[in-house]
């Protein structure tokens, strides 16, 4: 239950059921338990008595969950049993001096402590709940400690037709059938309108996709008496593991999170977990990783992505005019960037997007070498594929395009990632055939050292793209001395990522043919660059 937003609600519920709002006990603000069975019914509005005299209401159906709702600064406690003022309007006569009297008698050892809240399980207000994500997030545990985000997925509905009174009641009887599955330690509060927070902590992160599932089951496998009728119920659950960075923010940081895994779920439908439990990806964030796997699942039937030119630079005039085509996944949010290759590439591998991502790149390429061979132009373009797209029905597709456009085969060059793979005999087969198709070959090696140079120069291609930050940690005669196995048969060397304008000389000078990098990219992504300026 709300805590901190209840009582203005509350008070306006009363001002419409006729009953009294004045105060029959004159204190400040203080915590009462009742202590109910979760299987019993309470009648509609029984928290108003206690509301109107200054009380926070909190059901709570099992006495061992006690110690934890009495945690938090500033928060006395008063544990009763709700039959006598059930129905009651207001608190009066021996009421009122009952509560004064074991307020009274509760004294000072149940009033503020110094120091924030230990938590130790059990439903929580959420202030404290957040503080205890930090403390969590800070300190180094063994196992999986998650966060999970759990959103009813048709609160708008209910909102719309319950009565304040009736939302809490609903919100204490669903968030006690999440207690149900949960133990002892685990840590819960309500922290959005049919929202809750959960914070576990278990072993292996199978563990906690396992409880996340019977969480979710335990709301959806059974419906809820609401107004008299069964309605059928359904929560989304979103997980997080805590920040890597151990910033003021991070328990508003982790929610965020877990919340942004919770709305991906509920797109998808509703009744379902999504989320992150592993730091694989760090450091890239994990609402990154959950947006961008959202968006490479577009990218399966070939909705959201976009395809972008950029011209590499030559180095030297007899260096041909070659454009790089980059196949982008539309960022909704950021319309002028984009998510690059380099960084959906593991998640679109994942999915099995890349083959359809592929077949988007090249039919662009080919289209695009169709209206520049019309123009007269000889320009070509180089186009980063998988391996897999040279195999089975992909690689149909791409050969009858290849016999079909023969008059464009000189202009189109396709890179593939340097890797062991590509040494085995079927793929170097591969490569082979389609260079029997007049494709020349561009390999890209994402090593950090130069050490494999001299092995991709045992295979039958053209190009070959190596980073900057590579080439830039090694002297000027060891880089040399690097390619020279590549360079010796005529070969041309692409350096990517330039970042730097004053680097462009001096790779000149050690026999790099093309730059590729942000610092020298065209003012558009069109296939207008005047490479002459460039020479």
């Amino acid at each position: 239950m709300r805590t901190e937003s209840a009582q203005p609600q509350l008070a306006e519920d009363a001002e419409r059921s006729d009953l009294p709002l004045r105060m029959a006990v004159d204190m400040r603000k203080r915590n009462v338990i009742l202590l109910v069975p979760p299987a019993e019914k309470l009648p509609e509005g029984w928290q108003l008595p206690w509301v109107n005299a200054g009380w926070l209401v909190t059901n709570c159906g099992s006495s061992e969950r006690i110690p934890a709702a009495l945690h938090g600064p500033g928060a006395s406690a008063l544990v009763v049993s709700p039959w006598a003022e059930i129905g009651k309007p207001s608190l009066s006569g021996s009421v009122a001096r009952g509560l004064t009297q074991l307020h009274e008698a509760l004294g000072p050892a149940n009033d503020a402590r110094p120091g924030p809240p230990k938590v130790r399980g059990g439903m929580v207000r959420r202030a404290v709940f957040l503080s205890h994500l930090a403390a969590v997030a800070g300190s180094a545990a063994d196992g999986c400690c998650a966060l999970m985000a759990v959103q009813v997925d048709q609160a708008p509905k209910l909102n719309a037709q319950l009565s304040r009174i009736a939302v809490i009641d609903l919100e204490e009887r669903i968030c006690a059938r999440i207690a149900s599955v949960l133990e002892k330690q685990d840590v819960t509060t309500i922290w959005l309108e049919f929202g809750f927070g959960v914070l576990v902590h278990r072993e292996t992160s199978e563990e906690i996709w396992e409880l996340a599932d019977r969480l979710r089951a335990s709301v959806a496998d059974e419906p809820f008496a609401i107004n008299d009728e069964a309605m059928s119920l359904s929560v989304s659950v979103g997980l997080a593991l805590s920040p890597s960075e151990n910033r003021d923010d991070v328990g508003q940081q982790w929610f965020a999170s877990a919340h942004a895994a919770q709305g991906i779920a509920c797109r998808h439908g509703g009744n379902r977990c999504e989320g992150l439990l592993t730091r694989d990806f760090e450091p890239m964030p994990a609402e990154r990783v959950l947006i961008i796997r959202e968006w490479v699942e577009e990218a399966k039937t070939g909705g959201n992505v976009m395809i972008e030119y950029q011209p590499l630079m030559p180095l030297h005039s007899a260096a041909a005019e070659i454009y790089s085509v980059h196949a982008k996944l539309r960022d909704y949010r950021a319309p002028l960037g984009g998510v690059y290759r380099d960084e959906y590439l593991r998640l679109a591998r994942e999915a099995g997007a890349m083959v359809m991502i592929d077949r988007m790149s090249l039919f662009h390429a080919f289209e695009t070498l169709e209206q520049e061979h019309a123009r007269g132009r000889g320009t070509q373009v180089i186009v980063p594929i998988e391996l897999d797209t040279l195999k089975d029905i992909p690689w149909r597709w791409f050969e009858a395009e290849l016999r079909r456009r023969q008059h464009l085969l000189g202009r189109l060059i396709v890179e593939l990632m340097a890797g062991p793979v590509l040494l085995d005999k079927d793929s170097v087969k591969r490569i082979v055939r389609l260079r029997h198709y007049g494709v020349r070959i561009g390999l890209s090696d994402t090593g950090e050292t130069l050490d494999e140079v001299a092995t991709w120069s045992k295979l039958p291609a053209d190009f070959l793209r190596l980073r900057h930050a590579v080439a830039a940690s090694v002297s000027a005669d060891e880089f040399r001395a690097a390619v020279a196995p590549w360079k010796s048969k005529g070969r041309s060397l692409i350096v990517d990522a330039v970042e730097e304008t004053r680097a462009v000389a001096l790779l000149g000078s050690l026999g790099v043919d093309h730059l590729r990098g942000h610092a020298l990219g065209a003012i558009g992504p069109r296939l207008d660059h005047d490479f002459s300026v460039s020479i």
